[in-house]
């Protein structure tokens, strides 16, 4: 019998679309739909997992050993959708990122209208939402085929709002809470005077694992973290039918949720390894390679219970990978408003997870937030040293005052 434990490493968690686990006979048989994928589509489905692991690996470099979830999908879908208002190098560099290359806009775009419209139909005991909306400002003038193609393609909520009304924040985290179950409840604390519009993607992913970890055999258990440091952890414990690979590397155990449509794949470094050392070789191949080699299994698996929230910016990673000059003045967003003069000023990602022995709740919001490149930045200025100073009647420019400060805290001599 194979054993999961202990688990001497955060974690690597992946929601994937892998039906192959064996079923149980807590699963309904005979219910749920396949998904349905042309041939390019499937091709693109694997350019997708391309970008999905690059951007993972990007930010994973950037985040230390705190704890890390993202949902890659939702920032394929909303950078997607900002692409119908790219042109030139702009829109070059951001299919290049995106591994958008080999498929036209058109296909690009019927590609996620088809997951969009069929991902929530895999698994009737499976919720998951998926959620666009284009927020723009009441006064900033959007070609109609841009807000068309997103209303069509991604079946986008699309709104003019007054961005200066205060309620207009509320509007947008409402529809946010709304789309991910409360889980996500708040995206943006204040709209700044400078933003024209945010492109905004929801996710929400709710399901019951096929075999359901027994609360009853739920104990206390020493965790090991990345600096070798120990904690006292609750873990679950089960024994399902599912699949599993070792080699070298890790051991890789697929925990499929309700009827097989989809599952958890948990990576578990080997002995000596970490999990940098498996982020830094894994790619869509590698990956590719470890879900051909699985097979059914039934392992006894402990697995910690944990629940936790995380946002990072992702201009930092996106510019990395090869989209920076969206967000720089060089920008040609010029299918949004016809004009251009348009740059991203931030792709912001918030992400939840829940695990436990009923199953998981996920959620993820992604929003780029476009602004017009001529935006002047305020410059900072610190007045720490001996200054003079004038009083001056402004329209003749007639001197009333002159004074030196040399010591502020001096009140007289």
């Amino acid at each position: 019998m194979k054993r999961i434990y202990p688990l001497y490493a955060f974690l690597l968690l992946i929601i994937v679309l892998i039906t192959s686990c064996k079923k149980d006979n807590s699963t309904k048989p005979g219910t749920g739909k396949d998904l349905k994928l042309s041939a390019a589509e499937l091709q693109q489905a694997s350019a997708d997992n391309t970008f999905s692991f690059n951007l993972f690996r990007s930010v994973a470099a950037q985040n230390g050993r705190g704890n890390l979830f993202m949902s890659p999908l939702s920032v394929s879908i909303a950078l997607g959708m900002t692409t119908n208002g790219a042109n030139g190098s702009t829109l070059d560099s951001m299919r290049r990122t995106l591994n958008f290359n080999g498929f036209s806009q058109g296909q690009v775009n019927m590609y996620y209208s088809d997951l969009l419209a069929q991902l929530p139909e895999l698994d009737p005991n499976t919720t998951l939402k998926i959620a666009n909306s284009v927020w723009y400002k009441n006064t900033f003038s959007v070609l109609p085929g841009f807000l068309q193609t997103e209303n069509q393609s991604y079946n986008a909520k699309v709104q003019a709002l007054d961005f200066s009304n205060p309620t207009s924040v509320n509007t947008i985290n409402d529809w946010v809470s709304q789309q991910t179950g409360g889980k996500i409840s708040k995206i943006m604390n204040s709209i700044d005077p400078q933003d024209l519009m945010y492109l905004i993607n929801a996710i929400y992913f709710k399901s019951s694992w096929a075999t359901k970890f027994d609360p009853s055999q739920t104990t206390t258990m020493s965790f090991t973290r990345g600096d070798n440091s120990q904690v006292q952890a609750r873990f679950m414990r089960a024994t399902p039918s599912c699949n599993t690979y070792n080699d070298q590397d890790a051991t890789i155990a697929e925990l499929p949720y309700s009827n097989n449509k989809y599952s958890m794949v948990i990576v578990l470094p080997a002995a000596g390894k970490s999990v940098g050392d498996i982020l830094s070789g894994l790619d869509s191949a590698k990956w590719q390679n470890w879900m051909t080699r699985l097979s059914p299994s039934k392992p006894e698996v402990d697995l910690p219970k944990f629940s936790f929230s995380y946002a990072a910016s992702l201009k930092n990673s996106l510019s990395a990978m090869g989209i920076g000059v969206a967000f720089t003045e060089a920008a040609d967003f010029s299918n949004i408003n016809g004009t251009g003069g348009l740059e991203i000023s931030s792709v912001a990602h918030k992400a939840y997870i829940a695990v436990d022995e009923n199953g998981t709740t996920a959620a993820a919001v992604t929003t780029v937030t476009v602004v017009p490149t001529d935006v002047l930045i305020s410059p900072k200025i610190v007045i720490d040293h001996p200054f003079l100073f004038v009083i001056r009647e402004m329209k003749t420019g007639l001197v009333v005052f002159t004074g030196i400060v040399n010591d502020p805290t001096q009140s007289g001599q």
